[in-house]
């Protein structure tokens, strides 16, 4: 993506304005404005979409398999129940 430039030196990643030590302890960092642009959040709402429908398809299909599988073994159950109490001649 970046092709040889370095993540610091890309537009990307805002500018430090200033440090504060204390003790040698970084105390406070002022930054620059974050460079973000109706691009950046065209891309995050598109990605939220896309995460939010890949959850509603992987919920519906766990419910549709579980339902499946209920129905499944409620069909196989009913002929022995009727076998055993049907009448014989």
């Amino acid at each position: 993506m970046f092709a040889g430039r370095n993540l610091a030196q890309s537009n990307l990643m805002p500018k430090i304005i200033r440090e504060r030590y204390e003790n040698g302890v970084l105390v406070e960092r002022q930054v620059e404005g974050s460079n973000t642009t109706p691009w950046h959040w065209l891309m995050l709402v598109v990605h939220t979409v896309i995460a939010i429908s890949l959850v509603v398809l992987v919920v519906l299909s766990v419910h549709d398999s579980l339902s499946l599988r209920a129905t499944l073994s409620q069909e196989d159950a009913s002929p022995t129940s009727c076998e055993q109490s049907g009448f014989r001649s």
